[in-house]
């Protein structure tokens, strides 16, 4: 990469937000850790961030 090139950069790519919080992500960890380790993960847990994520990813219809 030369730094002395006249070109210039792209707009970079539009922020985004994050599907989860910070608090939903640490506890989505021990689930997928779960499933990896091929346990049973808390279904009580699984089930509130599923309905969660649901409810923020906008359907493909």
């Amino acid at each position: 990469m030369n730094l002395d090139d006249d070109t210039t950069a792209e707009d970079p790519p539009a922020v985004l937000l994050p599907v989860l919080t910070l608090d939903e992500a640490h506890e989505l960890l021990p689930l997928l850790a779960a499933v990896r380790d091929g346990e049973e993960p808390d279904r009580e847990t699984a089930g509130y961030l599923l309905a969660n994520l649901a409810a923020r990813v906008p359907s493909v219809a």
